[in-house]
């Protein structure tokens, strides 16, 4: 059997060599004051000022470099370097240090993910880092809705690179606050997932967020009472239809299936359960070949999650 990911690795590099050396269309949440000029905002992040947003143009440059990894794209290997210089990053951490809430938490949150992967992007989590933990100890209750600022989401990709780069006061931290806001929460109405916009799964973000933080039988008590009555047809596992890809909203649900093929993979493997592993199977192939055909509305974004649920199933295929 082939790996998903070496299947996709081909197919993928040349779009996301594209994302990274896209500068328009660009979408940037930047906060205008009084005394300020807006500036280009490609400009501003000579980083990551591509790729649509700056957002997907950080996760963009992950993508990239796992997909390096299995298959030689000299243009792209040179694309990356070339973003991801010395100077253009001094530049994206200023940027950071003057706008402290820019980004969060899913940009936050893809960036720490970039530093596991590229050194030199370390200071910009560093500074991520500090600015997270300060933030989650002021922020009261998480948010649950499946888009951006879903709070599980992003807590499970900091938390994985808290780990990696020694920021053990913000996986500390991210550790007390799941195990408050998500640890005690039962009889998931799976039914009502999802909006019409949604491109992460609430429920399986948190439950992808709760098996990083605890022991595999605590995980398997905590995922029963979750979801109790969990089939194979339940409205969380099955493929969405997407009606007007080229709607930027509404192709969200291509992301929510490939995002949750990624969290059901993982989750599989915590529970050893292989029915789990087949519905991301199912979810991976209804919208991959919108991650590499797609309008650049779909393709800037789909390729990273795409990716992230190609190497999960393919991990959990080895031990399931």
């Amino acid at each position: 059997m082939s790996a998903l990911a070496d299947e996709l690795a081909p197919r993928i590099a040349p779009v996301v060599l594209a994302n990274i050396t896209t500068r328009y269309p660009y979408h940037d949440a930047h906060l205008t004051t009084e005394d300020a000029i807006p500036g280009d905002p490609t400009l501003a992040h000579p980083a990551f000022g591509n790729s649509f947003d700056w957002h997907s143009s950080v996760h963009s440059h992950w993508t990239a470099l796992q997909v390096l990894g299995c298959f030689d794209d000299p243009a792209l290997r040179v694309a990356v370097a070339t973003n991801l210089s010395e100077t253009n990053l001094a530049a994206e951490t200023a940027y950071l240090q003057t706008h402290r809430l820019y980004e969060r938490p899913y940009g936050w949150a893809w960036a720490m993910r970039l530093a596991t992967a590229a050194p030199p992007v370390r200071d910009i989590a560093n500074l991520i880092a500090e600015l997270a933990a300060s933030w989650l100890h002021v922020l009261r209750e998480p948010v649950r809705h499946g888009v951006h600022s879903n709070t599980a989401f992003a807590l499970g990709l900091m938390f994985d690179a808290a780990k990696t780069l020694n920021h053990s006061d913000l996986e500390r931290t991210i550790a007390a606050r799941a195990a408050g806001w998500f640890g005690t929460d039962r009889d998931w109405p799976e039914q009502w997932e999802r909006s019409g916009t949604d491109f992460l799964s609430p429920g399986l973000a948190q439950a992808d967020l709760m098996r990083r933080l605890v022991t595999p039988s605590a995980f398997a008590r905590w995922w029963r009472a979750f979801l109790p009555t969990l089939s194979p047809q339940a409205r969380i596992l099955t493929p969405v239809t997407v009606t007007e890809a080229a709607d930027g909203q509404i192709v969200h649900w291509h992301g929510l299936n490939l995002s949750r093929a990624g969290m059901l993979a993982r989750i599989a493997v915590a529970l050893h359960e292989p029915l789990l592993l087949e519905s991301a199977l199912s979810l991976y192939r209804a919208s991959v070949e919108r991650a590499i055909f797609g309008s650049y509305v779909e393709t800037h974004w789909l390729a990273t999650f795409a990716w992230d649920a190609a190497i999960g199933i393919d991990r959990a295929r080895a031990v399931l």
